[in-house]
This record gives structure tokens, sequence and C-alpha cells, in this order.
């Protein structure tokens, strides 16, 4: 049976979302920033991406940047993104996002 991840609104002072993975979770995404999902410009995903490539965690599933990473920079839409994180991950996310 798939794991189900949870991904909502983060309460969190200067974060925008929160992922939660069951027994654990994490927020992340500036609460003030603006991501590849709200924009879809690919120039600025490519900033973004040459920006944080370096940053510790970027590819640890178990940081911040990893989520934003795969969530909100992967692809244009939030749905596309959350597929390809679940066909990754084999998990199922609900997404919560008001």
């Amino acid at each position: 049976m798939k794991k189900t991840y949870i991904l909502s609104d983060s309460k969190k002072k200067g974060k925008r979302y929160k992922i939660d993975m069951g027994d654990h979770s994490h927020h992340f995404a500036s609460d003030v920033g603006k991501t590849y999902v709200d924009h879809q410009d690919p120039k600025k995903k490519l900033a973004w991406v040459a920006r944080h490539r370096k940053d510790k965690n970027y590819n640890n599933k178990h940081s911040a940047i990893y989520h934003s990473r795969h969530l909100f920079w992967a692809k244009p839409t939030l749905a596309q993104s959350i597929k390809l994180y679940e066909k990754k991950h084999k998990v199922n996310i609900i997404n919560r996002i008001k």
C-alpha cells in the first residue's frame, strides 16, 4: 500500500507550504516569493535552480529545498509536479492548498 502525504498551507511564520509525511513534516517555500508554478517563467526557473543547486540537502528527500524543487519548480502546474513526485516516490499526495 502506498503512503499518503498531505500538502497544505503552512502556519509557520515565513513559510508558504507544508508537506506531512506521516511521521514527520516539512515547511518550505518563502511566503513572500513566487514559484515556477506561480509564474511559469523558464528563465526564472533556471535562475532559481542555479541559485539553489549547491544548497545543502538539495537532493535530500527530508529537506525543505527538496520539496520546493520537486513540487513548485519542476513543472509549470502544481498538478503536473504532484503527479511526477507521486510517480518518483511511489506515494499519493492529497493537495489541501487553498
